[in-house]
């Protein structure tokens, strides 16, 4: 999916900016970065922008970010990523010509080898970066593998960090925990969520016809598969609830990490739940959006989460949420009227019982969350935020 970038720069103020997005690899399983990205292009897009998508995998990207389509993005594939993550000659050539043509360059992620290379070539170029840490920061994050990504911040992409004209964190929790490994204050803007799906939802019946509607209340979990999610918490909450005589119904939908998948679906086994638990596998689309209907509660009992799509995703579905305060956003959550509990499977019981003991009051927290997600995160009202980074960054760094 190579092409030709259209047109040179323009920064004033009324004028379309050229903006590009990296991100290397662009497959929604690898988790929600990818989609998170993805959103803010296709909303600048529709503001008028001049947005390229430039990536090593275009395995997700959408069939009409072809440029042949006004209001989407331009996607750009480069070769496949070497060895260790690294572009090769070809595509830093290719990213070069790219980034000459651009307002501003916009990195996602701190960790791949491609992503430092990315913003050499922006240096040279004198086209400004901006970067965005997506949670690469947080306390549990840098514990994990700390002494590697310690180091790995003092030199490798110590230059990236240092010529970004902005460093982006997504929430105030976020731009706590990440100053101290900066040598300046991020910037803090909420993700761009793209609201059009969300605008004619499809009802829960395409969930009920793929899933079954089963009678019971039904808990759902949707995101990537991974220790640091928890799922232990919730099967063995789900347990704890069966010996309360609460039937429900525990939905578990993404892929990931198959090792730690197949241990769930044995502790599932082990505690006696697996008649109530199901593994849905990948759910996308419509069907993703039919899913959120179904469900009556959204549960995540996450260890670290960054911004998190999937709770503004579930909200915007009118689906309650009980999470954690590992979530960076878990403050606004909470503002919304959703459920913080601690990681616990005592806690998340309780918190999942009363939500489902009172239906009024569960029907009355969906329509508060959906009102307070519109509100919260009005696109064209975070666009601008972003718009006037990128004018800022670029105007600076050509003058």
């Amino acid at each position: 999916m190579i092409g030709h970038h259209r047109g040179g720069p323009s920064i004033m103020s009324d004028a379309p900016l050229r903006i590009l997005h990296y991100v290397p690899t662009t497959r929604f399983s690898v988790g929600g970065t990818v989609r998170a990205a993805m959103d803010i292009c296709s909303v600048l897009a529709r503001r008028g922008h001049h947005v390229t998508w430039l990536t090593a995998d275009a395995t997700d990207v959408p069939e009409d970010w072809n440029g042949e389509t006004d209001g989407t993005p331009f996607a750009v594939e480069t070769a496949p990523l070497r060895r260790l993550g690294r572009l090769d000659r070809a595509s830093l050539e290719l990213a070069a010509r790219l980034v000459e043509q651009v307002d501003v360059v916009h990195i996602h992620a701190l960790w791949c080898l491609s992503n430092p290379q990315l913003a050499a070539v922006c240096h040279r170029c004198q086209t400004p970066t901006v970067l965005s840490i997506h949670g690469m920061l947080d306390d549990w994050s840098m514990a994990v593998r700390g002494t590697k990504k310690k180091l790995f911040l003092r030199t490798v992409i110590r230059p990236m960090i240092a010529r970004a004209s902005a460093m982006l964190a997504t929430a105030e929790e976020e731009r706590r925990q990440a100053t101290k490994w900066l040598p300046h204050d991020p910037v803090v803007i909420p993700l761009v969520m793209d609201m059009a799906p969300y605008d004619r939802l499809p009802g829960p019946s395409l969930a009920r016809e793929r899933f079954g509607e089963g009678g019971r209340p039904k808990v759902l979990f949707l995101s990537r598969v991974h220790e640091k999610k928890s799922i232990e918490t919730l099967i063995e909450a789900v347990a704890i609830l069966r010996d309360r005589s609460i039937d429900v119904r525990l939905l578990i939908a993404g892929t990931g990490d198959d090792r730690y998948l197949a241990a769930m679906q044995r502790l599932a086994e082990a505690k006696d739940v697996d008649d109530r638990t199901e593994f849905l596998g990948m759910v996308v689309g419509d069907l993703k959006l039919s899913l959120y209907e179904m469900a009556d509660v959204f549960a995540l009992a996450t260890q670290q989460e960054n911004f998190g799509l999937v709770y503004p995703e579930a909200m915007l579905c009118s689906t309650p949420v009980i999470t954690t305060r590992g979530t960076d956003i878990w403050r606004e959550l909470e503002e919304a009227g959703m459920s913080i509990a601690d990681r616990t499977p005592v806690a998340f019981a309780d918190g999942i019982q009363a939500l489902l003991e009172d239906h009024g009051a569960l029907e009355a927290k969906g329509r508060r969350g959906r009102e307070y997600v519109q509100n919260w995160l009005a696109p064209n009202r975070i666009a601008e935020q972003y718009e006037s980074l990128y004018r800022t960054s670029s105007a600076t760094a050509r003058s």
